[in-house]
């Protein structure tokens, strides 16, 4: 099937696509010159969704040719609406796709002169020739796009052949006859950039190509994660060498490494609501893998795995109490990393209201070492969280708010208080939480001994981990697929996005 590639420059401004490539992979398209990439992959990795989004991603700059020698224009089109709607719209002058259907349909009585006029083949079967292709022989596809190349000489070309092997399997040669033909005649010949799709994920002809590009399908945890690893981009420089990506909708989305953040930038919180008798926890995607919300009389464990940004549980911490303050709520807060009170209120203020977070949060400190005599500071024993951790003392500390109430804890502060033996003494607590219809959530780092004593009690029970640079959330109880977490713009609650890997 061939359609030409004009059209499709633009579309990473659309909100369908904001799935991107690794840029290191778009840098080394861009190069001057013409450039060869090897894509290879097991079935069903998401090959054909790269070749057209690079097509996609590249079309203000190049012209693109995508050559389907297996695959049918309708299939193409069934298997991606957001293609078919492109070319419906108008929107592929610069995008041609050919398929070997649409090549026989074209015209059944044009006569196949072979390759005897392009230079490329013609040199190749001399003396020195290290591969030979029968002259006179059947080849339109190549036919059609080394015309399409020579017709379009001076303008920048990418060239994507899905798959190699097909195409070998049909002239009857080896792929490395086929690659070896066309990056001299195209790559180095016309400065043309190709894209050769291999159907396998053996390594056997990674030499032939400027770069090799690896999608890998892999368990984690009994979940399924995606894969890009970049093998090799000659002259580019690689930054990160493994991305983790989803195939939603129908088109690639990587993701790079999940970085700090300055959510001091958080202005005016605007809280997400209640549905039905289920609670927001501040977080719209948490609360869409649970149902709708938090059940009241939850018991939540966010368990973090190794090396995860600070500004990941911050986060979190900052939209659980921002939401439950802005609606008025009572919150018992024991920050992770033994953050001070008043740290805690320079942190929320200006998310929330000065006023609101003194009325509605209380923090628990010691008495010995409290530095300031605010309303939302909770003087404490410090012995025993038996003592410190009443639920008829705390209600009456936020008498003024609504309920349900949360309490929200960070075990590794926990534990440097009292000890790994804390949730024996927090049973009685818990109790009341049920009973009252309260919501517990512990946050526990990989420092915490309480962890297991937690997760056999919670009626949820989140991971946090991070994979190569991207931090991932999923669900042990309810039980989810990985979620890639990322950092955007939401009109309420947290800015924070949960991407499902698929």
């Amino acid at each position: 099937m061939v359609h030409s590639a004009e059209n499709l420059s633009g579309l990473g401004t659309t909100e369908n696509s904001r799935a991107r490539l690794p840029p290191e992979i778009i840098a080394f398209f861009m190069k001057e010159g013409g450039h060869s990439l090897i894509l290879r992959g097991g079935a069903g990795t998401g090959k054909t969704t790269f070749a057209l989004q690079i097509i996609e991603e590249l079309s203000a700059i190049e012209r693109s040719y995508y050559l389907s020698t297996r695959v049918s224009d309708h299939s193409l089109f069934s298997q991606f609406p957001w293609l078919k709607e492109k070319f419906q719209r108008g929107e592929t002058s610069r995008f041609t796709i050919s398929s070997n259907r649409t090549l026989e349909a074209k015209d059944q009585k044009e006569k196949q002169l072979g390759l005897t006029e392009l230079k490329g083949i013609k040199s190749l079967v001399g003396k020195e020739a290290k591969i030979s292709l029968e002259i006179g022989r059947d080849l339109r596809e190549l036919e059609t796009i080394y015309k399409i190349v020579e017709t379009n000489e001076k303008s920048k070309q990418l060239i994507v052949i899905d798959s190699i092997d097909a195409l070998a399997e049909k002239y009857g040669e080896t792929c490395a006859k086929i690659i070896l033909t066309i990056q001299s005649d195209l790559v180095e010949g016309y400065g043309a950039n190709v894209l050769f799709v291999l159907e396998s994920a053996d390594p056997q002809l990674d030499y032939l190509g400027d770069g090799v590009v690896l999608l890998k399908s892999l368990e984690y945890q009994r979940r399924r994660l995606r894969e890009i690893e970049i093998m090799k981009l000659r002259g580019c420089e690689i930054q990160q060498m493994r991305y983790i990506f989803t195939l939603r909708g129908g088109r690639i989305q990587s993701f790079g490494r999940t970085s700090d953040v300055d959510i001091s930038l958080w202005k005016g919180w605007s809280p997400i609501p209640d549905t039905g008798e289920r609670v927001s926890c501040g977080i719209e995607d948490i609360d869409h893998i649970l149902g709708g919300g938090l059940e009241k009389g939850s018991i939540v464990l966010l368990e973090l795995g190794h090396a995860i940004p600070t500004s990941v549980s911050t986060a979190i911490e900052n939209s659980m109490v921002a939401n439950f303050v802005a609606q008025g709520r009572g919150v018992i807060w024991v920050p992770m990393r033994k953050a001070s009170a008043e740290n805690l209120r320079n942190r929320m203020v200006g998310i929330v209201s000065e006023g609101d977070f003194e009325r509605n949060v209380r923090i628990p400190e010691k008495a010995i070492q409290i530095g300031t005599a605010a309303k939302y500071v909770l003087p404490i024993e410090g012995s025993t969280a038996y003592d410190d951790f009443n639920w008829q003392n705390l209600a009456f500390a936020l008498q003024d708010s609504h309920q349900p109430y949360l309490t929200l804890m960070g075990f590794d502060t926990m534990e440097s208080i009292y000890g790994i033996q804390v949730m024996d003494q927090l049973a009685d607590y818990l109790a009341s939480i049920r009973r009252n219809k309260g919501i517990f959530v512990g946050l526990a780092p990989p420092s915490a001994d309480s962890t297991q004593r937690i997760a056999d009690l919670a009626t949820i029970h989140l991971k946090i981990d991070r994979v190569g640079g991207t931090v991932i959330l999923y669900g042990e109880k309810p039980f989810t697929e990985c979620n890639a977490f990322t950092f955007a713009e939401k009109k309420v609650g947290g800015h924070i996005s949960l991407v499902p890997i698929l």
